[in-house]
Order: C-alpha cells, then sequence, then structure tokens
C-alpha cells in the first residue's frame, strides 16, 4: 500500500489524487475506438465478414499513408489555433471530435458478408481516415493539455498508473468481449449488438471525462507556440526534430521493441482459437489473469521509475517479455497461456509507463533548448511514424497468416498454418524486441538528465493556476 501513498497524496503540495484522476479520465476514454479497432477488427472481418486477410493488410498500408498526410499538419496547426476566451482550446478540441469517432467506429460494424471484398475494402477505408483525423486531434489536443497541467516527472508516473488501472477496467471489458464473441461460433448479429454497447458505454465515459477538465486561459500563457509562416520553416523544424538523437531512438525503440508488445492481442486471438483450442473461458482467463497480476505490481514498477529512471527500468522490464513471446513457440494447453501473456502485458505496461515521461521529455527537452513549446507537432509526427510503421505489425501478421494458408472459414487449420499463427504471435515479436532495444541504448535523456528536465519544465509552469488546480480552473471549455 505505501506505493499508492505517492498516488493519491500531492507532492509538496501539488496535484491532489482528485485532480490526478481528472486529467487522466480521457485517456481510457478515448482508448475504446483504437481496442476495437487495432485488437478486434481484423478478427471480425475475416471470420465473419468474410474478407480476405490480404486485402486487411493493403488497407492498413493504405490507411497509414493518410496518417502521414494528416498527422503532423493537424498537430502543427493545434500548436499555432490560439486560445479562444469563448470555447478554450485543447478541451474544446476533445469535446468536438469525440462524437467522431463514437460514429464511425459503430459504421465499422454494419459491413455486410454479401458485399465483394472491394466494396468492403472501400467502405472500411473511408470509415477508419474519418476516425483516425478525429482520434489525431484528439490525441494532440489530450497529450498537449495532460503535458502543460503535470509538469513534474513524478506526477505524470502517478497520472499514468491511474490511468492504467481504469485504462485496464475499461480495457477488460472491451477485450472480453471479443475473446469471448470471436473465439469458436461466431453470430454476427450478436457481435454487432454487444459492441454497440460498448459504443453506448464510451460515450457515457467520455461525458464523464469532460466532466473534469477545463481550459485555463493562465495555462497557455506559459507557453510560446512556435511561428511557421510557411511550408518551408515548418519543415526546417520538422527536420531538426526527426534527426536529433533522442527523437530517433527513441522512435526506433517504440516502433520495433513497444509497437511489438502492444500488438500481441491479435495474434492472441487466432493462438487460444486456432492453435490452442482453448475455448471462451480459458481464453478469457488468459486475458483477464495477466491484468489482474500487472495491476498488482505496477505501482511497485511505477515507484522504481521514479527513483532509477525510465530509461534503465525500461530496458530491464523488456527481459519478461521477451521470455513470454519466446514460450509461445512451444506452450500445449490454454491455460499456459496465462503465464506467457502475463509476462507479455506486465512487460508492456511497465514500458508504457515509463514511455509517458520520454514522451513528455522529448517536448520538454526541446524547449528548453529552442525556447518554443511544440507539442503538437511532436505528437503529430511521432504519431505519422509510429502509425505508419507499428501498422507494419498489423500488416506482417496478416501477411504470414495468408503466407501459410489461413482460411477464416475452416474450422480445424493444417499443421504448417497453425506454425505460421506461433511464428506471427511469438518468433516474430520476439526478434523485434530483441533489435529494438538496440537503438534505445543510445537514447540520450538518462536519469541526471530526466531530473534536470522535469526540473525546468516545473519552473516554466509556475506562477499560473494551473500548477495550483488544473482541473478546476477558469475558462470556458465547458
Amino acid at each position: 500500500m505505501g506505493k499508492l501513498k505517492d498516488i493519491f497524496n500531492p507532492h509538496d503540495g501539488k496535484l491532489s489524487f482528485k485532480q490526478k484522476l481528472a486529467i487522466a479520465l480521457p485517456g481510457p476514454a478515448s482508448v475504446i475506438g483504437p481496442i476495437i479497432i487495432h485488437n478486434t477488427l481484423m478478427k471480425f472481418y475475416t471470420d465473419v465478414i468474410g474478407l480476405d486477410p490480404k486485402f486487411y493488410g493493403i488497407l492498413y498500408l493504405i490507411y497509414s499513408i493518410w496518417n502521414a498526410i494528416n498527422d503532423p499538419l493537424l498537430g502543427a496547426y493545434i500548436d499555432k489555433m490560439p486560445f479562444s476566451k469563448k470555447r478554450g482550446k485543447y478541451a474544446y478540441l476533445m469535446r468536438v471530435t469525440a462524437p467522431t469517432m463514437l460514429i464511425s467506429v459503430f459504421c465499422m460494424l454494419m459491413s455486410h458478408p454479401s458485399w465483394n471484398d472491394w466494396l468492403i475494402f472501400a467502405v472500411l477505408l473511408v470509415e477508419l481516415f474519418v476516425f483516425d483525423t478525429a482520434y489525431t486531434v484528439f490525441s494532440v489536443a489530450y497529450q498537449s493539455y495532460f503535458l502543460l497541467v503535470a509538469p513534474d516527472k513524478e506526477e505524470r508516473v502517478d497520472i499514468e498508473i491511474i490511468r492504467t488501472y481504469i485504462g485496464n477496467v475499461v480495457g477488460t471489458v472491451v477485450t472480453i468481449i471479443p475473446t469471448i464473441l470471436l473465439v469458436g461460433d461466431i453470430n454476427r448479429t450478436l457481435v454487432i449488438v454487444v459492441f454497440s454497447c460498448v459504443i453506448l458505454m464510451n460515450a457515457v465515459l467520455y461525458i464523464l471525462a469532460f466532466r473534469g477538465i477545463k481550459d485555463n486561459e493562465q495555462l497557455y500563457k506559459t507557453t510560446v507556440a512556435p511561428e511557421h509562416k510557411n511550408l518551408k520553416e515548418l519543415w526546417t523544424d520538422v527536420r531538426k526534430i526527426i534527426f536529433s538523437r533522442p527523437f530517433i531512438t527513441y522512435l526506433l525503440f517504440y516502433v520495433l521493441a513497444r509497437g511489438a508488445m502492444a500488438e500481441y492481442y491479435n495474434p492472441f486471438l487466432y493462438m487460444m482459437d486456432k492453435v490452442l483450442r482453448s475455448g471462451e473461458l480459458v481464453a478469457t482467463l488468459a486475458d483477464v489473469i495477466p491484468g489482474l497480476i500487472m495491476l498488482i505490481l505496477l505501482p511497485f514498477a511505477g515507484k522504481l521509475i521514479k527513483q532509477h529512471g525510465s530509461k534503465l527500468i525500461t530496458i530491464l522490464a523488456l527481459i519478461p517479455g521477451a521470455f513470454g513471446f519466446l514460450s509461445l513457440l512451444f506452450i500445449t494447453k490454454g491455460w499456459h497461456a496465462i503465464f506467457s501473456y502475463t509476462l507479455i502485458v506486465f512487460s508492456l505496461n511497465v514500458v508504457q509507463t515509463a514511455g509517458v515521461v520520454q514522451n513528455g521529455e522529448l517536448i520538454d527537452y526541446d524547449e528548453m533548448r529552442t525556447g518554443t513549446r511544440k507539442t503538437g507537432l511532436y505528437g503529430g509526427l511521432f504519431a505519422l511514424i509510429t502509425t505508419m510503421l507499428v501498422s507494419l505489425h498489423t500488416t506482417l501478421f496478416s501477411s504470414i497468416l495468408s503466407i501459410f494458408g489461413y482460411d477464416g472459414g475452416l474450422e480445424t487449420q493444417s499443421a504448417h498454418t497453425l506454425w505460421g499463427i506461433r511464428v506471427g504471435a511469438g518468433l516474430v515479436p520476439l526478434l523485434l524486441v530483441l533489435v529494438g532495444v538496440i537503438p534505445f541504448i543510445f537514447f540520450p535523456i538518462n536519469k541526471k538528465l530526466e531530473k534536470e528536465i522535469s526540473d525546468f519544465n516545473v519552473k516554466a509552469r509556475e506562477g499560473t493556476e494551473s500548477a495550483e488546480n488544473p482541473g478546476d480552473a477558469g475558462g470556458s471549455g465547458s
């Protein structure tokens, strides 16, 4: 319980638990759509709608090109967007994009098996475009808001742990449903009805989240946005960011190692259903138990991140994840997967918690050196490159399924196909984790520099109302 004390009690008069909770809530609300899209949509479209896996892989590549166009431009625009006394800024942007995401996800469930592959492909692609544009604006706005109202490294770790707790409750509900509905006999009508209820629950969570956040005009006076008068000036900043050592080393790690771990759930469904033939109960236990164990251990991991720095703990946290992926090549029973995925889920969540510190440091460190804060541009560039490249994990897995002859209409797959699922779920992620840690070793922000950046950022935000009461301070935003 001592590990939880830091989260519930403010440090030296800083954020209270109520304020940390208010800052944390929009994060879990916004993950339901991506969970449905990235963790369950592929299984739904290949096994229920009947879309050929190769079409799904091509779709993700085109979707990535759209990210290449909109993410950095939207991020740069949000940086320059002025605060409105009537509407606010970041909180306002979150409020107007949430309904678009909800509607587009619902529409993705409406494709019909009688449509031909190209029609399914085109409709789903448009829906993904709409969702991604709204999600990009929401994500940039939320990240910008979070980093401003929580400038201290330790508070960011606390808020991320709160987000993880809430997000795992939400995520467990959302992922239990496809584990039950998309393993074994599948009823399309039931899937649509249940996921519609999930979308409705998501809408309620957004409403609750938006009650706790308000824009604070005083907060925006502590930042100086870059003056991009034309595309040439924007490109100059883009080039400096992309080729900086902190950005490129963290990016390579994020795409390779963290990306491989974060995309474990799609292969999990195929492993439990086709390889281990576990049934709904064991598959559900293999999904839920690792999350519960992780939640018990995460506050301890958060304390280690604060004490020893995010870089060291990230590297150490990759070890159990690597063993978890390795074990997927050998396990033969459904209950064995509980052990494998406990290692993977714990590793992933420690890396994600440390990653909140590292993501913020990239922006804070740049502001410390240049005098301008480019949260939107950083967020847009990072979303552009990571979504484009991390989506390759989905494309890679779908390609492996196609190469090894996977047919969603068959009750029993060949031994060759089953081995292909093991390769995609275990061997490929293991290799990517091992390769991805190499550039991260050269990530320059160590424990000492991390402390300097945090101190600078806190001092930069001092003297504002937001430092005392970010969740309740003035501004409209309601």
